[in-house]
């Protein structure tokens, strides 16, 4: 039975008074998700939701994905700073890997992190709590639109949290957005990189390790948001960490370049599959081009140089693995992220692709396996490519 029942219950918003409409529709002993869509954003290929899941009269969970394995990934790694070591970093990888393997709920994967040393409560309750706010810092300026409930009664439990109080929590996001309005003379957008005042660092006189450490964060020519992410950081964090500086002249800050970026490249021999990928990926905001004959891929790959390749196991001519090799063998097409591509959930695919050097990424086999596909997708493309500036929904903060 599926545990998601759509509602009657739904409201609409003007601008700015989306809190009280929450205060008022939260603290009604729910349990399930109360889905936003904005006005603003109608124009999207790809309609962005914003759920914010309750249970209870309390928050617990902030995303654009319903809470799953994929979301209790995505906010360790997001949030969590140990998870910046390598070791970490690759046992969590083996958790996921064997929790999709056996379709474990994401309770049970919890469970597993938490026996293991990888998070315990606290942290998993700091991360949770950056989340929301850092959506509610972006959704609450988002405008004007409206909202319905959908029913989840597992969320409680596949989510075993207290949540967040949110009269508390509101109110802090109301704060938060005061600061906000202060540092935008000197934070204008997040998706801004900074740039370092040489000239004024050497006047400043500052210590050594504090030079270094402010040089440190600019070289990377990355944007304030990835820069929060990079550093595991609250995205305000960061912003008043800059804004200090720019203040006293230290750094400026610049667009990012609008170089025509190098598309996403997906080859499989199925038309529906093709046609699904420009879908999906042109809709998180990626460049894509298809390729359907691989004896022809490799001429098109030295073409394009893309930014990445999803390549499909099982292909007449020239199979998936075969074309890894060639393009491996090209110095120029080397160090492109390669993704394997199969419909087959097999271990011995997934370990084959990792010897390889590529992600492994399973087709949806039925319409339930599409909304984890798609999670999956963003996340690889996020990992590999990075987050395009036009799909963002940070890219509407303060611009």
């Amino acid at each position: 039975m599926n545990r998601l029942i759509a509602t009657a219950e739904q409201f609409s918003f003007p601008a700015r008074e989306l809190p009280q409409q929450l205060l008022e529709y939260i603290q009604d002993g729910k349990v399930g998700y109360w889905e936003h869509q904005f006005e603003r954003l109608a124009g999207r290929e790809q309609i962005l939701h914003w759920n914010l899941g309750i249970a209870n009269g309390q928050i617990l969970y902030s995303g654009n994905r319903l809470w799953s394995l994929q979301s209790l990934m995505r906010v360790i790694y997001r949030y969590g700073i140990h998870t910046r070591n390598d070791l970490v970093r690759q046992k969590l990888e083996q958790l996921k890997a064997q929790a999709e393997e056996q379709s474990l709920h994401p309770a049970e994967l919890l469970a597993q992190m938490k026996k293991i040393g990888i998070i315990n409560d606290s942290q998993l309750l700091k991360a949770l709590k950056l989340k929301v706010l850092n959506d509610l810092d972006i959704y609450l300026m988002m405008g004007s639109g409206n909202a319905k409930f959908i029913i989840d009664r597992d969320l409680e439990v596949q989510l075993p949290v207290a949540g967040f109080s949110p009269m508390i929590l509101l109110d802090e996001a109301k704060q938060r957005q005061l600061l906000w309005e202060k540092l935008q003379p000197q934070v204008p957008s997040m998706n801004l990189i900074p740039v370092l005042n040489r000239q004024a660092l050497a006047k400043a006189h500052l210590p050594a390790g504090q030079q270094q450490r402010i040089e440190n964060l600019v070289q990377s020519q990355l944007t304030l948001n990835s820069i929060a992410e990079e550093m595991a950081k609250d995205t305000l964090e960061i912003a008043e960490m800059f804004a200090k500086l720019a203040r006293v002249g230290l750094i400026s800050f610049q667009p990012p370049k609008k170089d025509t970026p190098a598309p996403i490249m997906v080859i499989d021999d199925s038309p529906l599959i093709l046609s699904q990928f420009q879908h999906w990926v042109g809709g998180l905001g990626y460049p894509v081009v298809v390729c359907q004959q691989s004896q022809a891929a490799l001429a098109s790959i030295v073409e394009l140089e893309p930014a990445a390749i999803f390549i499909d196991i099982n292909m007449p001519g020239i199979s998936g693995f075969e074309l890894v090799k060639q393009i491996r063998t090209q110095p120029q097409l080397a160090t492109i992220p390669l993704v394997i591509l199969t419909g087959e959930q097999k271990l011995s695919n997934r370990w084959r692709a990792q010897w390889s050097g590529c992600d492994f990424l399973t087709k949806p086999l039925a319409s339930a396996d599409v909304e984890g596909f798609q999670v999956r997708l963003e996340e690889l493309l996020v990992k590999l490519v990075g987050t395009p500036i036009s799909a963002s929904p940070n890219n509407y903060l303060h611009n």
